[in-house]
């Protein structure tokens, strides 16, 4: 049920609140790496490389679903927050209408420049087809990835974040099962890796949707609520139009990097795919921690709260830290059984060991990112949101440097080094930056 993250014990709030949060990124992660390892297995080094190719643009349509609703939620936060219910169900209203226009633009768009952008990140000739069969299913699905992350968005922000959870788990053992299913028995290849995808996200969606309907009455808009305040518009747009131009950047400049790593060929392009999907699994626990910043600001902003807001972010921080410090220890242990178990045993070695050095050499960065995830969400909360997409406009100038300077001189090592170094640049001056702002809005 909804929950009041203004009000009780800091600590408590936190962990009931994140733990759900935490679980479901995992679960989310659990799938793509399903994804990737029976695709890797099942159909060979070309799908993988197809898959890995293809996964960076469907991320640029998906984040931009995930983010804009993320934006809008927090308005809705603020405003629960404080209280103020005439201005939660107008919010909610103006959240549904924009959602249903945004999916729409991005699926037409997304079907439009496909091929383009295949082209435009140096997609190798061998292996664009399957990057195209795998593109155009999770493009025709994305209105499935719009219900699920409004609904699952709206519902955190009123501090609920169990239900998305639980029709997350469903979600993904259906995805699980259908991926083999589709691969295995039915030979569709990377058309059914992509179809696993769609058809289990549009449960979770639908499955959410059903259940806001008769036990959320807080989400409903009745007719009355539909009252377009050029104001309310202007402030749920911002936020939302900064959240998305903030993840839309990032992912242009993963998108951008994703050039150097095709310019190095399909073998390069697998070892780092079985790197980096072990890598996210990894930062997945920033993922939960920045989502958990994100909710518990705004609350706490809208409330006035600012010292529950000091305290949290505190602690989400050491939260960080100690997750960085037990990650370490494991990928340096074992990075190279994690890779071959994306890779198979039978993969050539250099493929391999690229793959661990991927893992390695992030990892050593891990406090960083975590201070600039919780940062940088917090400041979304307190209605900062330039300084948040400044520091994507940074990532975007590092890895632009990359593809042009690190790789030509570095080759892999290049790739590896460059999302440290953003991290590294991010977080030594977005803390200063959330410390000034918080010392400022609480005078």
């Amino acid at each position: 049920m909804q929950k009041k993250l203004s009000e009780g014990n800091i600590t408590k709030s936190l962990i009931q609140f994140a733990l759900p949060i935490l679980i479901g990124v995992c679960l989310q992660r659990v799938y793509i790496l399903a994804d990737t390892i029976m695709v890797g297995r099942l159909l060979g080094t070309d799908q993988l490389a197809a898959v890995g190719a293809a996964s960076v643009i469907a991320n640029l349509f998906i984040d931009l679903c995930t983010s804009f609703t993320n934006g809008f939620g927090i308005v809705v936060a603020q405003y629960f927050g404080a209280n103020d219910e005439k201005h939660t169900k107008q919010s909610l209203a103006i959240t549904y209408t924009l959602a249903a226009a945004l999916v729409v633009v991005l699926t037409i768009s997304g079907f439009l420049l496909i091929k383009p952008l295949l082209i435009l990140t140096r997609t190798p000739a061998s292996i664009i087809s399957f990057s195209m069969d795998y593109l155009r299913i999770l493009i025709g699905g994305l209105i499935c990835s719009m219900i699920y992350n409004i609904l699952a968005n709206l519902l955190r922000s009123l501090g609920d974040s169990t239900i998305p959870l639980i029709f997350l788990i469903v979600s993904v053992s259906l995805n699980v099962i259908l991926d083999y299913s589709l691969i295995k028995f039915f030979g569709l290849g990377v058309k059914g890796a992509a179809a696993a995808t769609v058809i289990s996200q549009g449960f979770a969606g639908f499955g959410c949707l059903i259940f806001c309907l008769f036990k959320r009455k807080i989400l409903h808009v009745k007719k009355t609520d539909f009252v377009f305040q050029s104001t309310l518009i202007k402030k749920i747009i911002s936020q939302g139009s900064a959240t998305a131009l903030m993840f839309s950047v990032v992912t242009l400049s993963t998108l951008i990097l994703q050039t150097g790593i095709n310019s190095l060929g399909t073998d390069m392009i697998a070892g780092y795919l079985a790197g980096r999907k072990y890598l996210e699994l990894f930062m997945i626990p920033g993922a939960a921690l920045a989502m958990t910043a994100g909710s518990f600001v705004s609350q706490n902003y809208g409330a006035n709260n600012y010292h529950r807001i000091k305290e949290g972010v505190k602690q989400l921080i050491l939260i960080g830290f100690t997750w960085a410090a037990i990650s370490f220890v494991i990928l340096f242990l074992f990075a190279k059984p994690i890779v071959i178990s994306v890779t198979g045993k039978n993969a050539a070695i250099h493929i391999i060991e690229s793959g661990v050095q991927y893992l390695k050499i992030g990892v050593c960065f891990f406090p960083f990112l975590f201070v600039l995830v919780i940062t940088r969400s917090s400041l979304q909360g307190m209605n900062h949101r330039k300084t948040p997409v400044f520091s994507s406009c940074i990532e975007l100038i590092v890895k632009s440097l990359a593809v042009f300077v690190l790789v030509p001189f570095f080759d892999f090592l290049g790739i590896c080094i460059t999302e440290p170094l953003v991290w590294l640049i991010n977080a030594l001056w977005l803390f200063p930056m959330y410390l000034k702002y918080l010392k400022r809005d609480w005078k």
